[in-house]
């Protein structure tokens, strides 16, 4: 009882000072208007990673630190590489001894197979030169794969950024020794966004029909998804399915982290609108005046919904048919 007292108070002391800009009003009438189920979601990065070591030793140099930007192709982190220059030297070594014999067991092949085929030498030692001909350029083909090898042992004591991006996280520090598969750092790129929401069940098919989306900003700005995909399970716990909305390039106006919120249209309702013009906000009441038949300014205390090209939705509080002031001008 108090508390309309205070409320019937406050509303015709917002009555009393009211006074018209002009005599316009607009006629409410029932319409059409897209219904939609508005949800939370979060930004994310599509591409984001953990670089680890792909080979043993220590860490000499830590070019970057966690939220420095990078770019592609950057060294972020030098490991020691004594031990794979010297593992290289010796792989490329035997790989010049390994074809040194090879093409020396060539010449005697050739040399054998043209004695044979004067018929001066046994079919065995033909079979024989041959045989130690193919089983040393085995061996030379595995020394010159041993030396690749070797090569990307000594590439990997050098770790470079994969993409544009910033340092989220670093697990080592300098001097530290790391072995295979150690983390290093972990980043993301600012380039390629989406958002990730979870649509409860009850409306999925919906969605799954219309897959388009709109994304609210926290500045109230809207964004449309480029592509929306649903994952094909819900979560047994929350009985929601993982939706992923991708976005357009972005100039740093979005950031992962950042929340969100998402309209999905799921069908069409009659409501009633006015123009945004016609609401006046006082406090914590949201009000319209309607002009009575008898010329009377009525204040009313209403409820709005979503907002579209300058009109809102009126929930309650004004009828169908009655005239709303537009613009009303209070003192």
């Amino acid at each position: 009882m108090k508390l309309q007292s205070i409320s019937y108070l406050m509303s015709l002391l917002v009555f009393c000072s009211v006074a018209l800009s002009q005599e316009e009003t607009y006629l409410t009438e029932l319409q059409t208007l897209d219904e939609y189920r508005v949800l939370n979601g979060e930004i994310e990065a599509v591409n984001k990673a953990t670089v680890s070591a792909q080979t043993a030793g220590r860490v000499s140099k830590l070019n970057y630190d966690v939220d420095d930007y990078v770019s592609k192709n950057s060294i972020l982190v030098e490991f020691t590489n004594d031990e794979q220059k010297s593992g290289l030297k010796q792989a490329e070594e035997n790989a010049k001894a390994a074809k040194i014999a090879f093409e020396q067991a060539e010449t005697d092949y050739v040399r054998v197979k043209d004695i044979y085929e004067k018929k001066l030498v046994a079919k065995s030692q033909l079979d024989q030169a041959l045989s130690n001909r193919n089983a040393l350029e085995a061996k030379a083909s595995a020394a010159e794969a041993a030396v690749l090898a070797a090569k990307k042992q000594f590439e990997y004591t050098v770790i470079r950024a994969p993409y544009d991006g910033i340092v989220t996280n670093r697990f080592v520090e300098q001097g530290e020794t790391v072995s295979h598969g150690t983390p290093i750092m972990e980043g993301l790129s600012l380039d390629n966004l989406r958002v990730i929401t979870y649509v409860p069940e009850s409306i999925i098919t919906k969605v799954r029909n219309n897959p388009h989306a709109i994304i609210q900003l926290n500045d109230g700005t809207e964004i449309t998804a480029d592509k929306v995909t649903i994952f094909p399970y819900a979560n047994q716990t929350t009985r929601t399915f993982k939706v992923r909305l991708d976005l357009a390039q972005t100039e740093n106006t979005l950031f992962p982290g950042m929340s969100v919120k998402i309209k999905f249209k799921i069908g069409e309702k009659p409501a009633i609108t006015i123009p945004e013009s016609a609401v006046v906000t006082r406090s914590e009441l949201i009000m319209a005046y309607v002009l009575s038949e008898d010329g009377e300014i009525l204040p009313r205390q209403i409820k709005t919904g979503i907002k579209h090209d300058g009109k809102i939705e009126v929930i309650s509080g004004i009828s169908e048919n009655e005239k709303v002031l537009i613009n009303p001008l209070v003192k």
